[in-house]
């Protein structure tokens, strides 16, 4: 197919495939530009019922004029070949961003606000999208987004003056979609509107945020399960960074009763805004008061809460090298060979507890651009270790009870102590210096 015509357009290279249709880009050789053609398969060619949705999609997209969805040029037919004509728009998935590694809040909040005026103006026409995922949306070189692939939208009943015959080509009962992105009335087969795509949203949102799936299970019929019975953790359970305000859209976004979700999806834009607002100002407050801070008083800078994140992060790296001392001296009253072995461990845990802080803390003096998302890969990782290292030291503290009652308590303390500072210590001074709504 590269380098022949189809009808008055070139094709140039193929864009991407799914499980019935091919894009290309190609040149209109009439007018002189790039456009991007979406075919279905060789095999799909003939199916009647996949060239309805075809044509479905061409109605859902073409009765669109938002920045944000990819403007439908045409719906033509070549020989047996029926293709749309679109815009072509040049970028990356949303999926090829998210793999290349945590976006600061700001990012996630612009790309959440595009996505969700662009369903705004979907839903605002009685148009349910029903396959929202990051692999259509694609990232433009300007930084704003575009919806692509309507190709199971569905109108909703009511809202057109007539409703087309294509729209009625899914049956009540039938699932269509992606599964990790379903909602769990698309995934029962029972009807579905705008709020579906809302809980879609919710799911994409989640990912931006946390840079995990909710409900990824093992396998396609674990995930599904999960979508119908999970209530997933908040985002800022995986990313400290994420602010109270973003729980609570997701979570409201998430619900598994259509009723007790965001009932227009304007409301939900709106919520978003509020929210990029809100972070805007007080990241702008945050950068006055230090510029004040520096400039004036020394002593403020020390005061400040980014100032006590990074002492914190060093406090806890000089104890993580000096508890080495008690365990190495415990490990005489304990066999042989389950003594070093604890020592072992929990050199390692405070070596890799130790490396990361310090990578941290040296980013904040150095590159502080870089810390937000640095914090958000990393910030799982450096809990799960302090964790296993105050696993261990309780190990130790249980294997010397009888003998050395004032070295197990030690170690016991230093336990707790681990877990208190990683469950409430961390994320408040995290929170305090970064800018978590409400700890300004």
């Amino acid at each position: 197919m590269i380098g022949q015509k189809i009808s008055h357009y070139r094709v140039l290279d193929k864009l991407g495939q799914g499980g019935t249709g091919i894009v290309y880009r190609a040149e209109d050789t009439v007018l002189g530009r790039n456009v991007a053609l979406k075919l279905l398969n060789p095999e799909a060619t003939r199916n009647e019922n996949l060239r309805l949705r075809l044509k479905q999609e061409a109605r859902a997209a073409a009765g669109l004029s938002h920045p944000g969805i990819a403007t439908v040029y045409g719906l033509e037919q070549a020989g047996d070949d029926l293709f749309i004509v679109y815009e072509y728009v040049k970028g990356e998935t949303l999926q090829v961003l998210m793999d290349k590694g945590p976006l600061g809040l700001d990012r996630v909040l612009q790309i959440a606000a595009d996505i969700g005026g662009a369903l705004a103006a979907a839903h605002g026409l009685g148009i349910v999208h029903r396959d929202l995922k990051p692999e259509n949306i694609i990232c433009c070189a300007d930084g704003g987004i575009k919806v692509l692939d309507f190709g199971l939208a569905r109108f909703q009943s009511g809202l057109w003056d007539s409703e087309p015959p294509a729209t009625r080509i899914t049956a009540e009962g039938t699932i269509v979609g992606t599964v990790a992105y379903m909602s769990p009335e698309q995934i029962e087969g029972r009807e579905v509107d705008f709020r579906s795509d809302v809980f879609s949203f919710g799911i994409l949102l989640y990912e931006l945020a946390s840079g995990v799936h909710p409900f990824e299970g093992a396998t396609p019929a674990s995930t599904t399960v999960r979508i119908l019975t999970l209530q997933p953790v908040a985002p800022s359970q995986i990313n400290p960074l994420t602010p109270p305000e973003l729980d609570a859209i997701v979570r409201k976004c998430l619900s598994k009763n259509p009723e007790q979700r965001y009932q227009s999806t304007p409301e939900l834009v709106a919520e978003i805004d509020r929210l990029r607002r809100r972070e805007g100002s007080s990241e702008n407050r945050r950068s006055g008061a230090g510029r004040t801070l520096v400039g004036v008083s020394p002593v403020g800078d020390a005061l400040s809460p980014r100032w006590w994140w990074q002492f914190h992060q060093l406090s806890v790296t000089i104890v993580y090298c000096v508890l080495l001392f008690p365990v190495w001296r415990i490990k005489e009253w304990i066999p042989p060979s389950s003594g070093a072995t604890i020592f072992f461990a929990v050199l390692v845990c405070s070596a890799v507890a130790s490396i990361l802080r310090l990578h941290l803390w040296f980013t904040s003096v150095v590159n502080s651009g870089e810390l937000r998302g640095q914090l958000q890969r990393l910030a799982r990782l450096v809990r799960w270790v302090d964790w296993c290292l105050a696993a261990l030291l309780l190990t130790g503290a249980a294997a010397v009870a009888s003998g050395h009652v004032a070295w197990s308590g030690l170690l016991t303390a230093l336990a707790i102590g681990i877990f208190l500072t990683s469950l409430i210590v961390e994320p408040a001074t995290t929170a305090a210096a970064f800018g978590r709504p409400g700890m300004d």
